[in-house]
Parts: C-alpha cells; structure tokens; sequence
C-alpha cells in the first residue's frame, strides 16, 4: 500500500509540474467537450424532462462524502425515502438500503448506462464498491418506477451513477482518514492530462480497514481504477477497468437477542423446564447493549451457559458472558469472513453526431469470485450437510460463487427545440455456478471419511440468466420555446424478456426413505416477458424567462407499469409458500416544485399499487439473506417533501420528509407451531408491510465562511415491524441520530504541484443514541404458553455505533 501511494505521488508530482508543449494547444472547449460526451453515456438511463422524481448529487457532494470512510448508501440516505445499515455498525463493509421500503434487489442501478445489480440476486454489493465516491462526477436518485433503464426493473427507484469525466489537466490527490475502531481509509488518483491533444489516462486506488463496531467484523475493502480515452472532434472512445476486492468479517445473524437455540426476549426465557417465559426485560436493542450484549456477534461467539440455576452466565455486574468458538485443537474461531474480487470492464463510444442527434454504446464484462468462510455450531451431519449420518458436531463451510457477466448498452438521442427523444436498448449474458465445501468438521471419525483427501463438496448448481430489453422514451413540448408557460407530454415503453435457468444440487436436504438425507435437485427454466408502459404530462412556468430564468414553478403527473422477475433465493429458501411469481406495479405520481434564487420546494405524491409484490416475511436464509412470499394485493402510499433556503450568505438549511403508509390488503401467515412447520395460518387484513417506516426525517444546516464549513445532520425514522403481522413486540422502535462535519480547505499560492489542502473532522451519532435501523425475527406459537397474540419470539437487530469520530486529509495537486 504504501509503495502504491509513493508512486502515485512522485506521478502526481511530475505531471502537475512538468506540463509539456502541448498544453499550450489546450482550450476551455476541451473541458466542455468532455463533459457534453461523458453527459452523452447516462442520456439514456437518467430521467431528463419527464416529471420522474429525482435528488440530484453533484461531484462536489460526492468529493466531500468520499473521505468519510462509508459506503455509499449513507449519502443517498441523506434524500427523501433512503435508509441505509450496515452489518459492522460503522457504515463501511457489508452495507444495505431502501428507497420507499424496497430493499436493495429492486433498485435498479447502473454505472454510465451498464447495469450494476447482480444478474441473480438482482442486489448490488455496496462492500464491493468501497470508495467509489470518489470515482463519480454525479449521481441521479429516482424514486418509484422511474424511466426505462438497462438491467433489472426498478420496484423503489433507480441509481444512475456517473464517473468522472476525464481530466484535460494532469494532476491527482491523496487521501487519508482515520477514526474510531481502528478505521482508516487511504487512496489516491491522478491523470495525464491531455496528451497529443486525444490521449488521456487516469486511474485511482482506494481501501478501508476496519476493526467493527460489532464483533468479529474487522475486514479490508478497497476498489481500484484504470482508464484510457482518447478524445475526437465529436466522439469519445474511453476504457473502464474497475476493480473491487474484500475480505471483511460478517454479522449476519446482527446483534441476537439469545443464542442460536434460545431466546433471551423478555416473557422467553426457559426456566428449565421448557416452558420458555421466564422476563428478562429485554425488548429492543438498547435493552441488549445495557446487559452487555452491544456488539454481540453469533457467528463469532456465543453466550455462556450458567451453573448457578440461569439459563445463561452473568458477571458480577449482571451482564451476559460470552466465549468464542473453539476448534478441536483449542484454538479459536478467527470469525465469519466474506471474501469475494470483483473486476468490471467497460468500453464505451460516445457520439455528437450532430446538434440534434447524440448517441452512445458500450460493451461491459464483469467477472466476479468469492465465497463465505463460516463455523457451524453443533450441527447435524446428514440433515445440514446431507452425510451419511445425522450425529451432531461442529463444521467449517465454504459456500461460493463464481460468475461471468457480459452485454451491450446502447442508445439514440434526438433533441430539438420540441422533441427530445431516447431510444436504447440492453442485453446481457450472465454465467454462474455456486458451490460449497466442508473445510473442517470436529467429529474425528466423520473427519478422517470425508476430509481426509480435502474439503468435501457438498453442493454444485450452474446457473445462466439472459436479460433483454429494448425501449423508446421522450417527451414533446406542446408550447413555444419563449412562452412562459410550458407545457410537455411524456411516454416512455419499454419491452423486456429474462430467461432464468438454474440446475444442479442445492444445499438444502430432504430425507429419503432410505432414511438418508439427499440434496434438493434443482431444475428451474423460467421466461418472462414484460411490458412496462409509462404516460405523464409536465407543467414549466418562468414568469421572467424572457429576461432571466431564476423563479420557477414546475408540476408534473405520471402512471406507470413495472414488472419484476423472482430472484435466485426466492425459488430455493422459500421452503413455507409456493413458487414465487414476477410482480407487477402500477406507480402514479403528482409532484410539484418551486425555485427561486435562494429558496426552493419540492413535493411528490404517490401511489404504488401492487399485485403479487414479494414482501420480506422478516425471517432469514442461514446466510443472512430476508426470505420472502408474494403477496397478492398490496400498497404503498404517501408524500414526500423537500425545501432549502439560502439565508445569507454564511448559513443555509434543508430538509426533506418521507410520510408514507404501507399496507397489505389481505396476508395469509404460516407460522410454526410447537416447532412443527407451517403448522397454523393466520390472516390478515390491511397491516403494514415489514421494514416500511411510516416517516423518514432529514434536516442540515450548512455553514460557509471562507474556506470553512460545517454542516449539521439530523436524521429520525419512525417505527418498523419485523413481520407482516402489525405486533409491536416483533418491531424497532423509532430512532434519531446527529452528525457534524466540520471541513477547512486552504489553497495553495505558491509555484507547487501541490494546490489545495482540505482538513475535516466528522462526528458520527453526537448523542450516543443505542438503536438498530434494521434486524430480523422468528416467531412461534407454543400451545402451553404462548398463543398467537403474545407468541414466543427471537429478534436479531442491527445497530450503529455509538458515538464515534474520523479525521481526514486531502492533498490536491
């Protein structure tokens, strides 16, 4: 690392100060002109004029979050609708988001029009995109349906994420933050500049180290990139090599109320005597971290079993005591890691084929490896592992994957003084195969007959995925160009057609009637073909547009249809409900904003109304994945609200609110009974949708004086349930968190390659608030003492860190 960040100094160094002959050739033009191509790459995925509701990130937010040592997700949770968690509590790592409580896999996203999510799990992996902040020039944010887009159908919004255009001059920066728990962030990038008046390379390099705020959930991250482009009159031919890798410890299973056989929720303790409702006093996750279980991690540790009549140990300050995992030899369990590298290529063509006319396309690979490495308490052989005998012990497994993605994007722009008018297409191929050893198993005698030529494989399945589509997008301006008013129509229709394939065995067992225990065979050859029609109108009105265009109203209405197809886990976890069905929405919108030199206003209506929607059930695959189950009739309802004002030229406040309500019109539940499966169904009318809070709050407050600023955050999210049931003992409770980041940025005056020094510090949680922002629950009916209305439960819940700080430096040269 340190000779990575040497070399890309002495570069940085030479390039800023030696800018040879052909700089002098060099006009502002260039720069405009990469930008108006770079712009040309997203014209198809982005929302343009047609009333879509949208945030807006520039290269500066972005630049300022890039050194905070967290993923992404915790920017955009800055903006209406958005949350964002993380399995380590500090923001870095395994992370995950909702947009209007749609979870990762229906948010579609894409890096310069090539799509992002993963082919199968239709998520992307925010751990495998550290840093990447840095890379981009902005950000678009849709909520709802949104326009047509490349890659899978987006049920709560769209990400278009843009990459920086490259740099005409040369020149670069370090970067290096510390904070809390041993976190660290170190990167750097440079460019060329220009060279021959057509040739520009640029590349970047960025990791993070963590020790975690949870246990067992130190890891490193990083992300690196390399580019090539070279520059025409009216095109641009540019190379995109993006690279991720990781290894960070993993805490799926969050911070658990018990062990992986009890519960320690309050009324579900077991006295002894399995009766299981004993008080303990523990309801939400500030009950677990003041009995000394903040930062307890199952797949690391596990609680203590007590000699003085308790279930668990407690210390002499009543807290719970935990040990490790321990191996055969007596050495300990190191922790759960997810390891996974990562590589996207992308080479793009963009077009000004003339004033009216603009086009792009860009072939993309992606190839992709990694697996888990995890410990298995106390498990049994054949009905976990399908072995030749069901004896308890401990195991080792390494469930991975191996992947190849390749495709096409492509798109068509006309623009006029009326008409502007996208048509695109997308295709691509995905490859993967998931497999799964056992590395270790405690057991002498099932080690030596599985394990004594290697890991024992235990599962094989290959999967292919094809995803097509082609759209055309536009809106016509029904009104003169110098009128006050402005009125548009907008269409948008896209078709698409997924083929979905997977065979092989699964790691999921079914005993034979040879008594033995088999794999489950896969044989899954799904089509789908959509159809996903959008119509609205738009209202512009600039009382002064003759003479300046500072003070305008904007409103807009729109209807549209989405379809989604079932992801990979949806076919092989869902072990309670049948095989899952596509989705389909119906999203209609109402938006209104204000604008004026100092102030402005947003607000959008909407109504999502589903059929067949796939909700998460609140329960857990044994990797951590929420499983869910279709529901047939279902909404999501609300308003969302967003204002800033100027007020001098030092201070500034914004605020944004997300008030929503989301319901399921009619929920047959099957729940466990007496621990038998899918032994009693209940029904439900008109509750609210698991991991949907009803209100989401930001407010900041911005202050500039010279080159210092600090800017205020305040976040609050109201309650969510767990399940799909409404019960408030399966929910979290409402929370609220405050930052500060104070930043001073000095310029340098004198002959130097080095320009500008930015120092900042943040404070992350100012008032040390102990909460979770997401989690998971089990639930049972027990006939003797816990029916249906106060059942016996376990809850999982993940938190953020306390209060914590990060220092930073930047270096631009």
């Amino acid at each position: 690392m340190k000779k990575i960040l040497f070399g890309l100094t002495a570069f940085i160094a030479m390039n800023a100060a030696a800018q040879n002959a052909g700089d002098l050739k060099r006009t502002p033009n260039d720069s405009i002109k990469l930008l108006q191509l770079q712009g040309v790459t997203v014209d198809g995925v982005r929302s343009r004029t047609t009333g879509t509701p949208h945030v807006y990130l520039s290269e500066k937010t972005l630049s300022n979050f890039s050194n905070s040592g967290q993923e992404l997700p915790f920017l955009f949770a800055r903006t209406p609708g958005v949350m964002a968690w993380s399995e380590n509590g500090l923001g870095t790592g395994t992370t995950y988001m909702r947009i209007r409580g749609a979870g990762d896999s229906r948010i579609n996203v894409t890096i310069d029009g090539v799509p992002l999510n993963s082919p199968e799990d239709q998520c992307v992996f925010w751990a495998n995109m550290n840093s990447y902040a840095s890379l981009l020039n902005s950000v678009e944010i849709q909520r709802g349906v949104g326009s047509s887009t490349n890659g899978d159908g987006a049920f709560g919004g769209a990400i278009s994420l843009q990459t920086k255009a490259p740099s005409r001059k040369a020149g670069g920066e370090l970067s290096a933050s510390y904070g809390a728990y041993n976190t660290y962030n170190l990167g750097g990038n440079f460019s060329t500049g220009l060279l021959w008046n057509h040739l520009i390379f640029d590349g970047a390099y960025h990791e993070t180290n963590t020790d975690g705020f949870i246990h067992g959930t130190d890891g490193r991250s990083g992300s690196y990139y390399g580019g090539l482009t070279w520059l025409g009159n009216d095109f641009m031919i540019r190379y995109k090599n993006i690279g991720n890798f990781e290894k960070t410890g993993q805490a799926w299973n969050a911070v658990t109320a018990g062990d992986n056989d009890y519960s320690i929720m309050d009324g579900c303790l077991d006295d002894g005597s399995w009766s299981y409702n004993l008080p303990t006093g523990i309801k939400t996750y500030e009950d677990l971290y003041n009995a000394g279980l903040g930062q307890y991690n199952t797949l690391y540790e596990t609680l203590t079993y007590g000699s003085n009549g308790n279930l668990f140990e407690k210390d002499a300050n009543g807290n719970y005591v935990t040990h490790r995992w321990e191996m055969a030899d007596g050495s300990y369990w190191p922790r759960t890691t997810d390891n996974f590298w990562q590589n996207h290529n992308i080479l793009s063509l963009s077009l000004q084929l003339s004033e009216k006319w603009s086009a792009s396309a860009s072939l993309h690979y992606t190839h992709g490896y990694g697996y888990y490495n995890e410990f298995r308490y106390h498990k049994k052989a054949g009905e976990k592992f399908g072995l030749s005998t069901n004896t308890k012990t401990d195991f080792v497994r390494k469930k991975g994957l191996e992947q190849d993605a390749y495709g096409l994007v492509g798109h068509l722009r006309y623009n006029d003084s009326r008409w502007n008018v996208v048509g695109g297409l997308s295709v691509q191929q995905f490859n993967g195969n998931h497999f799964g050893y056992i590395t270790y198993i405690k057991d002498e005698a099932l080690r030596t007959q599985y394990l004594a030529n290697g890991d024992h494989k235990y599962y094989d399945s290959d999967a292919k995925k094809f995803d097509g589509s082609i759209y055309v997008k536009g809106d016509y301006q029904l009104t003169n160009d110098w009128a006050a008013d402005e009125w548009y129509l907008t269409g948008d229709v896209q078709y698409r057609r997924v083929n979905y394939k997977t065979d092989g065995i699964n790691d999921r067992f079914v005993q034979g009637t040879d008594g033995l225990w088999h794999n489950q065979t896969l044989d899954i050859d799904e089509k789908y073909n959509f159809v996903n029609p959008k119509v609205g109108i738009k209202w512009h009105y600039s009382p002064f547009k003759k003479f300046i265009d500072m003070y305008s109203h904007t409103a807009f209405a729109t209807v549209a249809i989405s379809h989604r197809e079932p992801e990979r886990n949806n076919f092989t976890d869902n072990y309670k409900y049948p095989n899952p069905k596509a989705e389909q929405v119906i999203d209609y919108e109402l938006g209104y904003s204000y604008k004026a030199p100092n102030f402005y206003f947003d607000a959008t209506l909407y109504y999502m109304d589903f059929k067949d929607q796939l909700v998460q059930t609140g329960e857990l695959s044994d990797i951590g994945e929420k499983l869910t189950t279709n529901i047939a009739k279902s909404y999501r309802a609300g308003i969302e609200l967003s204002a800033g004002w100027n007020i001098c030229k030092l201070l500034s406040v914004e605020g944004n609110a997300a008030l929503s309500q989301n319901k399921i019109k009619d929920f047959d539940e099957k729940v466990e009974k007496d621990w038998t499966r899918n032994a009693a169904t209940f029904h439900y009318d008109n509750s609210t949708l698991a991991y949907s809070p009803s209100a989401i709050l930001n407010g900041m407050i911005h202050f500039n004086y010279e080159g210092f600023q600090a800017t205020w955050h305040t976040n609050y999210v109201s309650r969510q349930y767990l399940d799909n049931t409404e019960n408030k003992d399966r929910s979290l409770p409402a929370f609220s968190f405050s930052d500060l980041k104070l930043t001073y940025t000095s310029k340098v005056t004198k002959v130097s390659p080095l320009h500008e020094v930015v120092l900042g510090l943040q404070f992350n949680n100012l008032f040390d608030a102990h909460y979770a922002t997401s989690g998971w629950v089990y639930s049972a009916i027990l006939s003797d003492t816990h029916p249906n209305e106060n059942r016996y439960y376990q809850i999982g819940f993940v938190p953020m860190a306390g209060r914590t700080a990060m220092a930073n430096l930047t270096l631009k040269f």
